[in-house]
């Protein structure tokens, strides 16, 4: 059985591959993944995922980490990515 909504509505994130893109060009993150690799987070970690959790922006943080030379926290990494979650609200 569906859970109810209090209010009715439910919220629902994304992250599209150009934003993702874009961020890590502007980052200059990513410098250490084959194109194989890049394609997996551009699509398979963001894209694909109908809506983004928590879970999510830290698996894709740890990807970019683990395939960029930065000194970047993975903490500071996530919230660069949730800034570029684009949220939706559904009727239920």
């Amino acid at each position: 059985m569906a859970e109810k909504m209090k209010c009715g509505y439910r919220e629902i994130r994304r992250i599209f591959s150009d934003d993702l893109r874009n961020l890590c060009i502007k980052k200059d993150w990513y410098t250490r993944g084959n194109c194989k690799e890049y394609c997996h987070l551009l699509n398979e970690l963001a894209h694909e995922k109908e809506n983004i959790t928590t879970d999510d922006i830290v698996e894709i943080a740890q990807d970019i980490l683990n395939h960029s030379d930065t000194d970047q926290e993975l903490t500071s990494i996530c919230f660069d990515i949730a800034k570029i979650a684009v949220t939706f609200f559904e009727e239920v």
